[in-house]
Formats: C-alpha cells, structure tokens, sequence
C-alpha cells in the first residue's frame, strides 16, 4: 500500500517537529524543502571567522516538548545548564532581578502584578488581548524581561500573551540550558540524521516560489525550483513573509480568509539583529556572567560562545580567543548613536557595543585597560551575511494588538489538505519562541494522524495555567467564579491592598486555630501515654 505523501515547507524548528512526530509512526512518506540549511532562523553558518548565527539561542526550562526530542535524538550532553550566576544584569545576578524590579515599582505597579497572579486563567488568556503590557508593568527592568528575554515586542505585545509566557517560565522546575556547540553542530545536525535514518527526505535551498489552485482555492501543487510537486499533505512550516506574499500573488488565495488574516497578523514582526564579537585575549575566564544583559540602549545581551575554548581553537581564526553572540533590541534609543538599531549601518551598531563595553563598570572587572587598549583585545566582528545584506532585513515576530484572534490554526478546513506548523499559529506556549514552534509541529502531525487514523507516538505536552503561589488559590476561584457569571475581577470592587491585608488576617486567623485544635488533640494523648510510662513505678 502506498504511503501518503506529506511535504513540509520549512526546515525550521516547527517543520522538522512535524516531520520527527509523522516519521515516528513509519506510516508516510515525507519530504522537507528547506530555503536555507535545516534549522532555518535557528541555524548556524560557518562564517569567514567562526560561526554566525541570526540569534542568540537559550532554551528555557519550560521546553518540554523541544527537551524530549533533544533526548530521542541523543543531543543532550551537546547543552549544559545556566545557573543562577551565569546571568548578570547590570551588575546583580538572576537572583536579584525581582527584588530590582520590587524596587523600581511605584505601590500601584506592584497592585497592577499582584492583580495578574490572582487572575483566574481563562480570564487572563482571553480578556487582555488588546491590552498592552507595558501599560501595566512599566518598568524599565520588565521592558528588558519582555523584550530581549521573552523575544516580544515590549511598547506592543499584549498583557495576555505576557502572562501565558511568564507563567511558564515559573512554573517550570527544569533548569535553563545553552548549547555548548553552534545551534546547528549542538541541535540540527544530530536531528538532521535521526530523520534520515527514518527515510525522510530533507533538500536544503529549496525555496517554495509558488503555489497552483484550483477554482475552489485549494492548492494542488507546489513550484520549487520551477518545477511542480503534488502531495496528499502540505505543511507550511516557513516564515511568515514568503507565505503572505505567495497568498497575496493568487487570485483565489488573496481573497480568501486565510489570506486577510494573515495579512493582519504580519505586523506582529519585529527588528532584531545579533553580531559576533571576536577577542584576541581571553575576556571572561570563567562562567560568572556568562550571559549579561545592558539595562539601558538597544540593551545588548552578550553571550560568551563557547562554553570551551576548545571549540574556539579548532573552528575559528587562529587569532580568536573568544568569541561573543550580541543580540540587539529595537525599541529604544542607542545611548551612543542616537538612533534605533534598524537605522544605524553596521558600523553604528559596533561602535554603539564598542562605547557600551569600555563605559561600563561591570566589564571594568575584565578589561584592563590600564596596561591595554580596546583595540589590543578586539580582533573582529560578523554578522550573519545570510540575513544580514542590508539593514533592515530579519524580523522575529511578536504577539501584538490584533495579533492573537488573528494567529492560524494547525488546520484551516477551506485550505482543503494544508496545515500550518509555524510561530504564527494558535498555540498554548505563548510569544514565539522555539518551544512555541515545537509544540505546533507535533500539533500539525497530530492532526495528520488522526485524518489517517494512525497512532501517534509523540503527542505535544501543552502548557497548563497551573498557578504560582497557592496560597491566593482561594482568591482565584473567586475570582473564574466572577469570569463565569460574566462579573469583573474583584480588585475592580475593592482596593487591592485593603482586601489583601484582610484576606491574609484571615488566613492567620485560620492556621492560629488548626493549630490550637492540633495543640489540643495532641495534649491529653501525650498525659496519657505519660501516667502510663510512670504505673509501673508506684507499683
């Protein structure tokens, strides 16, 4: 009998998810097409120094269904964990990022988070779409958590969309992990030949350029390379850009709902550029700030790659000593170059790194500059020429205003046999991040499975809204009793504050008597045991 034939476009994090969950059943046939290399946005390239990548690459704890196909495929020992002081941030370890943020907020910005905790779930994913975050938590330090560390648009991304990440990000009791390898030798390689084994057939710098319908709309075949590919399957697992311009050039697609929709949810992109810096002399010699964060510009996040200097001496310049991945946000002002990133030249974005460095007093601790100039540490500098032509040109995408009813699901019935399996469809995770894309690939294929009714090995792990601190449990079934009967949030009848302090009065009140019960149970038991240890002895 044969096998139905699947083709994914998109050799990404979400594509090669969807092909590792269908190609786990031994029941397809399944081709990837792949624009660039696999891993796409993810990858790594081997540059003309060393190894340039599109983005700093940091995989949270809360990577469930990314973790479980690291260990299938035998890649874990290529990561290794972050801890607590590996992360800086001006200065103060991970440790002390919430009491900094305590710090900076006003009384009514610490009643606007204490609000969130108590939401009941569905409230906070369905009612907050078209609030924007940083109308409730401005904060200089929350802009820095929103942006560079959740990859989301700060001044934009939607206080839903804020809470479902955040609360995975806590929840998880999984340490956060970085690759000790480039993304592609530590990750995509190894999956790469997990799925060969598997006979999936994977071709890089194919590119989807069009797509042919029939009079109903639905795609019947697929232009790679000039020619034409037939599939009982389509998955569309590339970026969002080449997708909308594809719909927007048929007459049948550009009409349809799809298409408006995803026209809609393309303002969700967003700037974002990282650069290679090269060190002729070894600069941080240890893991204490292995990561460190800027609090003020485009806020640079430097990570030193690579966790051995071994990799450095054997895939690198031989001058190269060390070598950092710099990710650059777009929604402030250069402290230097008074201009955003995506409007500087190249230039500016490495004399805006270069003044941030030699002005700052954490890194005083590492350049003695004393006894040496910058120029007698500093070799070079690389951006991903792949991506990096010209300025602006690469986009990670944020979930926005308009953004969230918008997103596609894994299946659009009047796409006939097309699924999408990228950031751009509804997902639990929340934000896009590569967690987000993993989820929506084995969603993809499940829902491939079941159309064959075949079973399916590898289910997503969805994210639950579980809650933080249970002792304001009780806050928050009040609070869904209220969502349920249409009612607002509490907090919108009485001063925060005022109903916490009494709320926990009573709480106090309450253990002060289980304690007296228990202290009075216990009692006599204890006098009983006590005169009967001592009869023997009067007698």
């Amino acid at each position: 009998m044969t096998k139905p034939k699947i083709i994914i476009i998109g050799g990404g994090i979400g594509g090669l998810s969807c092909a590792t969950s269908l190609a786990e059943t031994g029941e397809f046939d399944i081709s990837i097409y792949e624009s660039d290399i696999i891993g796409g946005q993810a990858s790594t390239q081997k540059s003309a120094l060393c190894n340039t990548e599109i983005s700093w690459r940091v995989f949270l704890g809360f990577y469930d269904n990314l973790f479980q196909i690291i260990n299938t495929i035998g890649a874990r020992d290529n990561f290794y964990n972050l801890t607590d002081g590996n992360v800086c941030i001006n200065n103060e370890n991970s440790e002390n990022i919430i009491i900094s943020t305590l710090k900076q907020h006003s009384w009514s910005q610490l009643s606007q988070i204490f609000k969130l905790l108590i939401l009941d779930k569905d409230r906070a994913i369905n009612d907050y779409h078209h609030v924007k975050a940083c109308e409730v938590l401005d904060s200089d330090i929350m802009k820095i958590v929103i942006g560079p560390y959740y990859g989301l648009e700060p001044s934009k991304v939607t206080l839903s969309t804020f809470y479902k990440f955040t609360y995975n990000y806590f929840q998880s009791n999984n340490p956060t992990e970085i690759s000790r390898y480039p993304t592609s030798d530590s990750l995509f390689n190894p999956w790469r030949k997990y799925l060969e084994l598997k006979n999936v057939k994977i071709y890089e710098h194919h590119a989807l350029e069009n797509v042919v319908t029939n009079k109903e709309g639905k795609i019947e075949e697929l232009i790679i390379k000039n020619k034409s590919y037939k599939a009982n399957e389509i998955v569309l697992a590339s970026s969002l850009k080449p997708i909308v311009d594809i719909f927007n050039n048929n007459v049948h697609l550009a009409k349809s709902e799809v298409g408006y929709k995803l026209n809609k949810i393309i303002s969700g992109q967003q700037f974002y550029i990282s650069v290679n810096f090269y060190w002729k002399k070894t600069v941080i010699p240890n893991m204490k700030c292995h990561i460190y964060t800027f609090t003020n510009g485009w806020v640079p996040i430097i990570i030193k790659r690579f966790i051995n200097n071994d990799y450095v001496e054997k895939h690198c310049h031989p001058e190269i000593k060390e070598v950092w991945n710099i990710g650059l946000a777009d929604y402030l002002v250069g402290n230097y170059v008074k201009k955003y990133t995506s409007q500087s030249s190249f230039e500016e974005i490495v004399y805006e790194i270069k003044m941030n460095l030699i002005h700052s007093e954490h890194f005083q601790k590492y350049f003695d500059f004393e006894n040496y100039s910058y120029e007698d540490y500093f070799y070079d500098y690389e951006f991903d020429e792949r991506y990096y032509r010209k300025l602006p040109s690469t986009e990670k995408f944020s979930i926005n205003q308009g953004i969230e009813e918008n997103l596609m699901h894994s299946h659009e019935p009047s796409l006939g046999n097309v699924y999408f399996s990228s950031y751009f469809t509804k997902n639990s995770v929340g934000g896009a991040s590569m967690e987000t894309s993993c989820e929506i690939g084995l969603n993809a294929a499940k829902e491939i499975c079941n159309k064959y009714q075949i079973e399916n090995f590898r289910s997503p792990i969805y994210k639950k809204r579980d809650h933080i601190y249970k002792i304001f449990y009780p806050l928050i079934l009040l609070d869904g009793f209220l969502y349920r009967n249409n009612q607002k949030p509490i907090f919108d009848y009485i001063d925060c504050f005022t109903f916490i302090l009494f709320y926990l009065i009573i709480l106090f009140v309450i253990a002060l008597g289980i304690v007296y019960y228990l202290c009075k149970s216990i009692m006599p038991i204890k006098k009983i045991k006590f005169k009967k240890l001592f009869k023997p002895l009067k007698n």
